[in-house]
């Protein structure tokens, strides 16, 4: 379980480091640098728990290299990811954060007819254009995600827009296999089920408590 994490006073002491970090950086509105930062801390939560599970030291090179999958995605700590959305919250004044995001999915899926299960590409789902991640140029259908580079790092952005790299950061195979080009969710389609497997997971959050 990924919340055996916390048990390990190492990762622990990198966690509370790289948490005041984020910290400043969201406090100078670096929201860029932050957004990098908070997906670098949901890997190295996974890397942990993938070395915990197969006895690696943090100095061994493993064998798979884990990745922010729908699995992966599906199991994080709710404590961590309270602590992230907590520091994107008050920084953004509830402008950002996976608190935003959540609300801005529910409402989606509650006010905009939309069934997943067409895997229609050229018809997303309601969330990416909400949040303003859809890349709407003639060129290409308007089911393909923006550049991660294209994305908006400052307040003027849609609600729940970032954090974003966690969704962008997917390895160069799954990159192609959405129609992108090797530049993770930039220029190919939306994968449905991880964002799925990040939504329930927040929203599982939630209800377990602890959550402001």
């Amino acid at each position: 379980m990924l919340s055996n994490i916390f048990n390990n006073p190492t990762f622990n002491s990198h966690l509370d480091e790289s948490l005041s970090e984020l910290s400043l950086l969201l406090d100078e509105e670096d929201w860029k640098a932050a957004d990098r930062l908070t997906a670098d801390l949901l890997l190295d939560a996974v890397v942990q728990n993938y070395n915990d599970e197969t006895g690696l030291s943090s100095e061994q090179e493993p064998r798979h290299q884990p990745d922010l999958s729908t699995e992966a995605l599906a199991g994080l700590p709710c404590q961590l990811l309270h602590a992230l959305d907590d520091r994107w919250q008050r920084a953004s004044g509830g402008h950002f954060g996976f608190s935003a995001q959540l609300q801005v999915y529910a409402a989606t899926l509650e006010t905009i007819d939309f069934d997943p299960a067409l895997r229609n590409w050229s018809t997303p789902h309601p969330f990416f254009e909400e949040v303003g991640w859809l890349m709407l140029l003639p060129l290409r259908p308007v089911g393909f995600l923006r550049f991660y580079s294209w994305l908006d790092f400052d307040l003027e952005a849609p609600r729940g827009h970032l954090p974003a790299l966690w969704y962008w950061r997917v390895p160069r195979i799954a990159s192609l296999q959405m129609g992108g080009f090797l530049t993770g969710q930039g220029g190919g389609f939306g994968d449905l089920a991880r964002l799925d497997a990040m939504m329930l997971r927040l929203s599982r959050c939630h209800q377990l408590g602890g959550w402001g």
